[in-house]
């Protein structure tokens, strides 16, 4: 629980992780599955397996989950897993040897918790995923997953689901799932959600006094002052130095020259071709909101619903 920025695993995941680890037959949580046979069987595997939950778990850390975030602590329990069987040490880490497994662990993580995958019970999840990954190769099956999990708990994304998620809200953990998705590997350092241009403008009485008129274009902004096309991952310092500073002042004054603030637009997703003054804001928001939107179709590989299909 003292990894990266912390977690809240209990007793009860690493019991549940023992038995599926193990490749015991019955993985239900019960006294019977915990005989001297099967403890004698923990036992002698406890070294590989304590390594695969510790290293799975470091993993999540490394892609800036942590206890607030990973809202489904059973879903570890398959990246440990597949850690151990196919025996991936802490190479998975940082190796450029594994940075397709990284990619793929990491999508895969995501869509099974937007998709509530683990939730209720999981149970009859574990084996499935135990034999497609015995069965698989050195990567993460991810495409087999997707298509043995096409009915039952998928974790597949429709066109339609996107538009939902593009509404998250600041601070939640979708929202700092999904801007993880659209963002290179974060390399442990600590990311903070965080506004691009700065909550405090968006009152009523501020946004008067900035010339925002009429009334009916100030309740735009602050409806869309949370949501994510208003929302970056910033690195903890950089985001204590930006504070409530204007996004049109702060930008030049630390991205000095035309390299530097293309690399910052393209890295945040950013149109390029709008000004980023607060009085373009509302142009600013929707042409993000597309950017993200076509971002998240690709990465998903999103389907057209059937809705949408005959529409």
């Amino acid at each position: 629980n003292d990894t990266g920025k912390g977690f809240n695993f209990n007793k009860d995941f690493v019991l549940k992780s023992c038995l599926v680890l193990a490749d015991l037959h019955d993985i239900k949580f019960k006294v019977d599955n915990f005989t001297a046979e099967n403890m004698k069987i923990i036992e002698n595997d406890w070294d590989a397996i304590s390594g695969a939950i510790a290293l799975a778990i470091r993993l999540a850390a490394h892609f800036g989950f942590d206890e607030k975030t990973l809202t489904s602590t059973n879903a570890i329990i398959p990246i440990a897993y597949f850690l151990k069987n196919k025996g991936i040490g802490e190479n998975i880490l940082h190796a450029r040897s594994q940075s397709e497994n990284r990619g793929v662990i990491k999508e895969w993580l995501i869509r099974a918790l937007i998709r509530r995958h683990f939730g209720g019970q999981p149970d009859s999840l574990y084996p499935i995923y135990r034999q497609i990954i015995r069965d698989g190769g050195e990567v993460f099956p991810l495409p087999q997953l997707l298509e043995r999990f096409a009915t039952l708990r998928p974790l597949e994304f429709y066109d339609e689901d996107i538009e939902n998620l593009l509404n998250v809200k600041y601070g939640s953990a979708f929202a700092f799932m999904l801007l993880s998705l659209i963002y290179p590997p974060l390399d442990d350092y600590e990311f903070h959600q965080d506004h691009i241009h700065p909550k405090k403008y968006f009152t009523d009485k501020r946004l008067k006094g900035l010339g925002i008129e009429p009334s009916e274009k100030r309740e735009e902004y602050i409806t869309r002052c949370n949501r994510l096309a208003n929302l970056q991952l910033l690195q903890a310092t950089p985001n204590l130095e930006k504070s409530d500073s204007p996004l049109e002042q702060w930008l030049p004054e630390h991205k000095t020259t035309p390299v530097e603030l293309d690399h910052y637009k393209d890295l945040h997703v950013f149109p390029a071709d709008i000004k980023l003054s607060f009085d373009d804001f509302l142009e600013f928001f929707e042409k993000r909101q597309e950017l993200i939107r076509t971002r998240l179709m690709e990465i998903l590989k999103v389907k057209r619903s059937d809705k949408s299909e005959t529409s």
